[in-house]
């Protein structure tokens, strides 16, 4: 910006959106498509937001705007007094003190100017009258005149009372000892104010011993902490950085009201405080893996298992995507659940080459689906919000089950040791299908109460369906080859490529593709699901041909079909979009009435009743993956013709 150039106020397109009286979708779109000149910013979750100079506007909605500024402006307050400082600068006791003494004052003239004798014989008939009707406030006609004087001269400030005052907020500690003082209690190891006022005392009898006696007393400096020193400063002090960072400094205001559904999902973990039965009656605690949709509130895929893992973390993504979409942006932690190579990328955790050349890597899930990921700042208490609907979890559904443990040694109920003892406890499916179906038929249709105050009261996925204006979807055929699991580099040798698991190799080969590729450095796909045959790429990505799996291999590592399940974290249902009401047997399996059994009935009674309109998005992108074989396209060769070709040669063939 040049010398003398004017700042020109800039708008929202919340704030055009009003001014046009337009949907701020319709804004966004004049700006994107230059219909309105605005100025592209990124907000804090990488989102483009725009800003509209005044000037840029159209005449009639400039003046409008300016009307509005006008008819917005405060009206010059008449100032009470020509001196001293504003009456609101004063306390509380303060103003009633000068307002009493203005009342008195005026009627100390209004009884003169009627009294029809001696105007000395009416001030002590007035301050006699006064002394009977209001006896606690005492004062002598010369009082009187001295306020009177006082108050046109100097102002509202001669009214007030300022005997005893004149030390209030001075201390006899120096500026010298309170810095001295300061250096031992604004440290993180946090001494005693006791043992501080003591350094301070040793420091002076080493470095000013001639200061020493003048040093007040703890009690001085204890007053003089509790009201000199400010909260954010003392957290900063003694507690250190992060601290102050999650209680005192002022956090970034997200703006939800210019975020659309689907543009943000937030992913993260979650132990149930819950303790189940697995189908080897072994008792453990389950864990959720879920995706929340940051506008509206709701969950929007998810998946409970015995562990979390990258394998639950594209389970949970992909029941979401079938139900409500791809989204644009997703918002994790740095756990290895979310930073693998083949998900969404090593993020911070990759380390760069030794030689100094950049290796290629692997395209993740994420980007595969046009997803955008970010991480969340290491050790941020406030990073995500997720966390809090996690709370909700714990004390709207955890607490509805008899074996519920409660969050530390605490909260443990009483009674949870009878209830194990009696083998009251649920089994994982039982479980994992009422998780189910409160997350969707009973926290989701919950009273809004985000950021968006106009939202306020309307059932979180009636939010989410008029946020809702572009979805992105991909068929199930598609999604599943998009969510594939990739294996690193590899070199291809005599039999292909192999994949380690579970303590197993599996080559993956056959004549075509080693005659090909042999020596060429790959990668490939694979759908841990069904091992029999991966999908082979090229280092830039080009899809070469679908190789099956070595037929002994997979005879020789049938027997260990269970150890992949559990290395890969195997889901037997991964296609389960919504689920049918639970049969009242199911309900009844608890037993009496219980806060578990009315919610469900609450969920079941929001999902027979659908009565929130469904989302009508008015643009419905398809992604799906454009993958054309390279070998279909160039022909391998031959094999059988190539074989029949070198016997001629060699004088036939064996069995002639």
């Amino acid at each position: 910006m040049k010398d003398g150039d004017k700042v020109e106020t800039r708008l929202t397109t919340k704030e055009v959106a009003k001014l046009y009286n337009k949907n701020e979708s319709t804004i966004r779109r004049w700006a994107e498509s230059g219909k309105l000149e605005a100025e592209c910013i990124y907000n804090q979750f990488n989102s483009p937001a725009y800003l509209f100079a005044i000037s840029a506007l159209d005449k009639p909605m400039q003046e409008k705007y300016f009307a509005q500024i006008k008819a917005s402006l405060p009206k010059t307050a008449k100032s009470i007094s020509k001196k001293g400082k504003a009456f609101d600068h004063y306390s509380d006791g303060e103003r009633q003190e000068i307002m009493w003494w203005e009342k008195t004052l005026k009627e100390w003239q209004n009884y003169r100017d009627r009294y029809p004798g001696d105007k000395a014989e009416a001030d002590d008939k007035f301050v006699a009258l006064c002394a009977k009707t209001d006896p606690e406030h005492t004062f002598s006609v010369k009082t009187l005149y001295r306020k009177k004087k006082q108050m046109e001269t100097q102002g509202l400030e001669a009214l007030i009372d300022k005997r005893g005052k004149g030390r209030k907020g001075k201390s006899k500690i120096t500026e010298e000892m309170w810095q001295v003082f300061l250096s031992f209690y604004l440290d993180e190891a946090q001494h005693p104010i006791r043992k501080c006022w003591q350094y301070t005392i040793r420091y002076f009898q080493k470095f000013a011993p001639e200061l020493v006696d003048d040093i007040p007393s703890e009690s001085t400096f204890r007053r003089k902490v509790e009201r000199d020193i400010p909260e954010p400063m003392e957290v900063l002090g003694r507690q250190g950085q992060k601290a102050f960072r999650d209680r005192c400094a002022p956090y970034i205001h997200r703006l939800y009201e210019e975020m659309a559904s689907n543009e943000w999902w937030v992913a993260d973990n979650h132990t149930f405080d819950v303790i189940t039965q697995g189908e080897n009656g072994q008792l453990h605690r389950l864990y959720l893996t879920a995706f929340f949709d940051a506008r509206s509130g709701i969950y929007t895929g998810s998946h409970v298992t015995t562990a979390p893992s990258s394998q639950s973390t594209l389970v949970a993504l992909r029941k979401g995507i079938l139900k409500y979409g791809i989204p644009e942006n997703i918002y994790v932690d740095n756990g290895r659940e979310f930073l693998t190579h083949d998900i969404g990328g090593l993020g911070h955790r990759k380390k760069k080459p030794k030689d100094g050349e950049e290796r290629f890597e692997v395209p993740p899930v994420f980007e595969r689906l046009g997803i955008n990921m970010t991480n969340a700042i290491v050790k941020n208490a406030k990073a995500k919000i997720i966390e809090r609907r996690f709370r909700d979890i714990k004390d709207h559904l955890s607490r509805l089950f008899e074996t519920y443990t409660g969050g530390n040694v605490v909260e443990k109920p009483e009674k949870l040791k009878g209830v194990l003892k009696n083998g009251e406890i649920p089994l994982d499916t039982t479980f994992t299908d009422t998780v189910e179906t409160l997350l969707d038929w009973y926290f989701n249709q919950q009273p809004y109460g985000g950021e968006v105050a106009a939202d306020h009261g309307k059932p979180r996925q009636q939010v989410y369906n008029e946020n809702l204006h572009t979805k992105r979807v991909a068929g199930a055929e598609d999604l599943n080859l998009m969510l594939m699991r990739s294996a690193r580099v590899q070199t291809v040798g005599r039999r292909g490529v192999h994949l380690d698991i579970a303590g197993q190799r599996l080559d993956y080969w056959n004549d075509d593709f080693t005659f090909n590729y042999m020596g060429k450095k790959v990668y490939f796909r694979y759908d841990p699901d069904d091992l029999s045959a991966v999908r082979v790429y090229d280092l830039e990505d080009r899809f070469i041909m679908e190789v099956p799996v070595d037929n002994t291999a997979v005879l020789t590592y049938g027997a260990s079909k269970e150890e992949v399940k559990q290395a890969m974290g195997k889901v037997r249902r991964l296609e389960r979009i919504t689920k049918e009401a639970l049969e009242a047997s199911t309900v009844q399996a608890f037993g009496r009435r219980t806060a578990l059994e009315l919610v469900l009935e609450q969920a079941h009674e929001n999902q027979t009743a659908r009565i929130i309109p469904e989302a009508r998005p008015k643009v419905l992108e398809l992604q799906r993956p454009n993958e054309e074989p390279l070998l279909k396209a160039v022909g391998g060769p031959d094999l059988d013709v190539m074989n029949r070709n070198a016997m001629k040669r060699n004088g036939g063939f064996d069995n002639e």
